[in-house]
């Protein structure tokens, strides 16, 4: 079905988006009143040792987070149309499986929800042409909000807001150096601009190495981790994600089978020799 837009001159509070990130559009007279998000919640790991005062902390690690809660109006004409607008929203979020959900004034940046619990609008009690409706939607994979854009955006059309990318909040810089992650040195920085590290088995993370040979080194200096090649033969090399390929085959055995992480900020780099270096990832928040 057609959406239509919601009446001219509404601000909407929040964005809908499906999971190929197309926009949404609420059925008119259907009208987003606010959006409320939760921090994460941790959970720390302890442990209690015989004859040790008090326990061993071994730090934290973030659990879920609690349900983002959308708030929405009804505004029917008539009570037929309020029974039909209900059903269409009832359609929207219990239909499809997963949305993506982003605040109007930070559009830069996307939640991963599902609607699993049921909900009913609660009409007025003076006018039953409208109701309201508040809807909890669980966070599905990593409870971190993330950015819509990616690194290489930023690489190639610099911070273009028209592009609804990229938004205030976001942690970004407008210095040269912090939208640059194609390097050609031996020594150059990245900058991540979430609050969260990147970890290639997590999130979305994937390293470009031109013209690599054998002995080839790049290390993250900021959190220690490096990778290296052993192989003989030469070529692009792709790290995305957990796979590692040398043009297009697999190569993690010839390889010290170590990963690049990012933290958060700035990352200093290093290479053994100089290779064209291009890094393309999403950036994550709390």
């Amino acid at each position: 079905m057609h959406w239509e837009i919601i009446s001219k001159g509404v601000i909407p509070i929040f964005v809908l988006y499906d999971e190929n990130m197309n926009k949404i559009d609420l059925p008119k007279g259907v009208i987003p009143l606010d959006i409320f998000i939760s921090s994460i919640e941790k959970e720390r790991v302890t442990e209690s040792i015989e004859g040790k005062y008090g326990s061993v902390d071994y730090g934290s690690v973030f659990k879920s987070r609690p349900p983002i809660e959308l708030k929405i109006l009804i505004k029917a004409t008539d009570t037929q149309d309020y029974r039909l607008l209900r059903d269409e929203v009832y359609n929207l979020f219990q239909v499809t499986d997963r949305l993506c959900v982003a605040e109007e004034y930070q559009p830069g940046k996307i939640y991963h929800v599902a609607v699993d619990s049921s909900y009913i609008p609660e009409r007025y009690n003076n006018n039953q042409r409208y109701a309201e409706v508040e809807i909890n939607c669980t966070d599905v994979g990593l409870p971190f909000a993330e950015s819509i854009g990616t690194t290489q955006d930023i690489d190639e059309n610099g911070l273009l807001y028209s592009q609804e990318l990229w938004s205030y909040g976001m942690g970004l810089l407008y210095e040269d150096d912090a939208q640059k992650y194609t390097h050609t040195a031996k020594e150059f920085a990245i900058y991540n601009a979430g609050n969260v590290g990147v970890h290639p088995f997590e999130q979305e993370l994937s390293i470009t190495i031109d013209n690599v040979v054998n002995g080839y080194t790049l290390r993250n200096t900021t959190t220690g981790d490096e990778f290296k090649y052993t192989g003989d033969k030469k070529g692009k090399l792709l790290l995305d994600g957990a796979n590692m390929t040398l043009n297009g085959l697999q190569c993690f055995r010839d390889t010290n089978r170590q990963y690049i992480t990012l933290a958060p900020g700035w990352n200093y780099f290093r290479q053994s020799r100089v290779k064209e270096v291009s890094l393309d990832f999403k950036f994550y928040y709390l």
